[in-house]
C-alpha cells in the first residue's frame, strides 16, 4: 500500500472542491482518476468507507478524519469513530487485561 496515496486523496478533500464534489457524485471516478494512483485494495477500501482497514494499513488517521469531516464516502463522524474503534478492539482489550487502559 501506497500510504502517500490514501493520505493525499485525503488532503484533496480538504484543499479540492471539485474532487470533493466529485466524491460526492461518482466517487469511483474520482478514485480511479487520483493521482497518485490508488492501488485497488486502497481503492475498494474508500469506496467502502473502511477506515479501519486504511488505518491499519499505515494510513494517517488523522488524514483520514477529513473523510467523515466532510461526509464523503459515506462516512460521518460517529461512523468514522466507530470503523476506526473496531479496527483496535482487540489492543484495546488486551491493553485492558494486563492494565494499561482502566
Amino acid at each position: 500500500m501506497s500510504t502517500y496515496a490514501v493520505n493525499k486523496v485525503c488532503y484533496r478533500v480538504v484543499h479540492d472542491p471539485a474532487f470533493r464534489r466529485l466524491l460526492l457524485v461518482d466517487p469511483e471516478r474520482a478514485l480511479r482518476e487520483a493521482v497518485p494512483a490508488l492501488s485497488d485494495q486502497e481503492r475498494e477500501s474508500l469506496l467502502a468507507g473502511d477506515v479501519g482497514t486504511l488505518s491499519r494499513m499505515g494510513a494517517n488517521d488523522f488524514m483520514l478524519h477529513n473523510l467523515a469531516r466532510f461526509e464523503v464516502l459515506g462516512l460521518d463522524l460517529k461512523i468514522f469513530a466507530e470503523r476506526i474503534r473496531w479496527a483496535y478492539r482487540q489492543e484495546r482489550e488486551q491493553w485492558r487485561r494486563e492494565g494499561w487502559v482502566p
